[in-house]
């Protein structure tokens, strides 16, 4: 009987405990209950804070659990509440597919042991899509700011209530969505307004996107190379990545700090956002910005170790990952239609060297400036085409400049870029011929300015049209090929303004004799 009571009283004390714990949870985090539901509740708790006490007890992991607004949610509820990422078999099939044609950066060396874009200023603070399962909107919404961020160097918190709204491609709302499938509705449509003028409220509604102006646009996106985190960590070098991830563990919902190391699957179910890596006490980490909220893990974010040894990285976070190519749109220019970008790795350019070609080079160098097609027809005739410098590499930017002749007055002309690395096709952008366009390379292969023609253009001479492309060093070594064609007029009616053609050995054992093959190889056909 006296043990009886002694257990009894133990028993008595501890439940006196948890219910002071639970009211100072409830205190701390604006939380009330009907006597109903009270009992429930406190019963989820008392789960929950056994479950992080014999997690931290252990002590065999690199991360902490830890009490947040979600300790009232039995797991069951929390996953069902709080992910939301569709995503089917076939998708992930297609991707595996594609990776096979992708063009590696080759040069992991040559990246930074470590980068966060939080300290860079590219990251909007951490959100919370509260009980609806739009994790897919809020990894959509922070790739792009990141990547308006590095194109524009200016930071806009975007609408991701705008795309629980109005993006019907193949997303759903809070009943979830995926980040490409969203990439692609806000190309289609204009760009994404700003957070502050269609705010969230985390349940679908009425598509409100005629009332308030796109703040960024978005001209393509690019899938990163399946299963493979350097080529991830490559891009997360050059901006912050959309992932998709399994968070279908009890340790997601109480993450607090440290790396998380726990062994967990690739079913994958919730779009997140990696921000950075680097390296804490001797284990390697992404850093991933969440959307559940400042109070929950490190301040919103959670360290996921990296290369963990399996091919999909831990919980999946290689398998799928994905970036759009985004600037912010300017206030004078915001009503402007928004030019597309092709991003198609499998394509041959329909660019092509016609004969007779004018030939522009200077001897001992490694560039070769052609202006191709037919020089009779092309509204425009170069006096001179120019590369600068003589010896281009990579990290330091090149520069085309052109001037000569305009034969017939035009109001405006599109202008397709296409670059082709070793032969193959690894980008193409369709834009226009006027003013200036900041135009970001897939891959992390850098980006390309282009100061264009004053429209709308009278005949006469023209000077100081100007591509500039900017390759970082990671940017594969070999032969590259720029075409930048313009034309004029639509259909029947669509004339040639110009074509030139640039070839760059951008090969670090080049040497001098290679070059002089370029050039001649260009000679012959001239």
């Amino acid at each position: 009987m006296k043990g009886l009571s002694i257990a009894a009283l133990a028993a008595v004390v501890s439940g006196l405990s948890y219910e002071s714990k639970f009211q100072a949870w409830m205190e701390e985090h604006g939380m009330d209950f009907s006597p109903a539901e009270w009992a429930h509740r406190f019963e989820n708790f008392i789960v929950n804070d056994q479950f992080i006490e014999a997690h931290n007890s252990k002590g065999d992991s690199s991360f902490v659990l830890g009490h947040n607004m979600y300790s009232h949610l039995s797991f069951a509820e929390f996953k069902k509440r709080y992910t939301g990422l569709r995503i089917s078999n076939s998708y992930i099939a297609e991707r595996l597919k594609r990776s096979q044609v992708y063009v590696k950066s080759k040069d992991y060396s040559a990246l930074p042991a470590a980068i966060d874009w939080v300290e860079k200023g590219a990251v909007t603070p951490v959100k919370n899509q509260g009980m609806c399962g739009s994790c897919w909107a809020f990894s959509t919404t922070g790739s792009i700011e990141g990547a308006a961020f590095v194109a524009s160097n200016k930071l806009v918190s975007l609408s991701e209530q705008e795309l629980v709204d109005c993006d019907h491609n193949g997303d759903m709302g809070c009943n979830g969505g995926l980040m490409d499938h969203a990439f692609k509705w806000i190309e289609d449509h204009e760009g994404l307004c700003k957070e502050e003028d269609y705010t969230y409220h985390a349940n679908v509604s009425t598509c409100a996107k005629s009332k308030c102006q796109p703040a960024t646009k978005v001209t393509g996106f690019v899938d990163v190379t399946a299963n493979d985190e350097e080529e991830l960590r490559a891009a997360v070098a050059q901006q912050p990545v959309s992932v998709a991830i399994e968070a279908d563990q009890p340790e997601f919902q109480f993450y607090k700090s440290g790396v998380f190391d726990k062994a967990c699957g690739t079913k994958l179910d919730h779009g997140v956002l990696v921000v950075g890596y680097g390296k804490e006490n001797g284990k390697k980490f992404w850093k991933v910005k969440n959307s559940w909220g400042e109070k929950w893990g490190d301040a919103g974010f959670i360290y996921l170790t990296r290369e963990t040894g399996t091919e999909q990285g831990q919980c999946g976070i290689a398998m799928v990952p994905s970036y759009p190519l985004a600037s912010v749109i300017s206030d004078d220019v915001a009503e402007k239609p928004v030019e597309k970008t092709v991003v198609n790795l499998q394509e041959e350019t329909a660019v092509a060297v016609q004969e007779e070609p004018i030939v522009t080079v200077n001897a001992g160098t490694s560039v070769v400036i052609v202006q191709c097609g037919d020089l009779q027809s092309e509204l425009a005739t170069f006096h001179n085409l120019t590369v600068t410098p003589q010896h281009p590499t990579r990290g330091k930017p090149i520069h085309f400049l052109g001037d000569g002749v305009i034969k017939a007055d035009f109001d405006s002309a599109h202008l397709n870029i296409a670059v082709k690395l070793g032969g193959q096709l690894i980008y193409s952008h369709y834009g226009s011929v006027c003013g200036k366009t900041h135009i970001p390379l897939p891959l992390g292969l850098g980006h390309i300015e282009v100061t264009g023609l004053n429209c709308p253009v009278k005949a006469g001479n023209f000077d100081n049209l100007q591509v500039s492309l900017n390759l970082p060093k990671i940017a594969p070594e070999g032969n590259y090929e720029v075409y930048l064609t313009s034309e004029h007029g639509e259909g029947d009616s669509k004339q040639t303004v110009f074509c030139v053609q640039v070839k760059l050995d951008l090969d670090d054992e080049s040497e001098n004799a290679q070059v002089d093959n370029e050039i001649n190889e260009l000679m012959a056909i001239s």
